[in-house]
């Protein structure tokens, strides 16, 4: 791999039907030297010929015109194998087991500290640091 690939920006897909939420990620993420790129829900998400170009998705649970975990599956059937972190406001129970056994790396809980959201990402250039499969890291839920 050349190191032009190996120093480029981590790309970040923000899946979320909130905008403010959108806006305020990719804000926080270009600010650290990733690329974000924002998404209004799934359905518009997995119609981007760009779905399996980033390096890491931020979906949400509960969008309208589907779930996180409908959207991972859908990607998974697909073969697309991009780590998620499943990110919720809700506080139902068994969502952070749920979101686990769909094949998310991680369930944050809104509102997120950055250095969480940052320690599943990973650094914002590519290089190692795969995100942790780890989804008890100091303050994930």
């Amino acid at each position: 791999m050349s190191n032009a690939l190996l120093n480029r920006p981590k790309n970040v897909a923000v899946i979320d039907d909130s905008e403010a939420v959108r806006r305020s990620l990719g804000v926080l993420l270009t600010a650290r030297g990733y690329a974000a790129m924002g998404f209004a829900g799934g359905v518009e998400f997995l119609a981007s010929p760009l779905r399996s170009s980033f390096d890491f998705l931020l979906i949400d649970y509960k969008m309208e015109e589907m779930s996180g975990v409908e959207v991972l599956r859908a990607l998974r059937g697909e073969g697309v194998e991009t780590p998620a972190a499943m990110v919720s406001g809700w506080e139902t129970s068994g969502l952070e087991r749920l979101a686990l056994e769909s094949g998310f790396t991680a369930f944050i809980r809104k509102p997120m500290l950055d250095h969480i959201l940052f320690s599943l990402i990973g650094p914002p250039d590519g290089g190692e640091g795969a995100p942790s499969r780890d989804p008890k890291a100091k303050g994930a839920a």
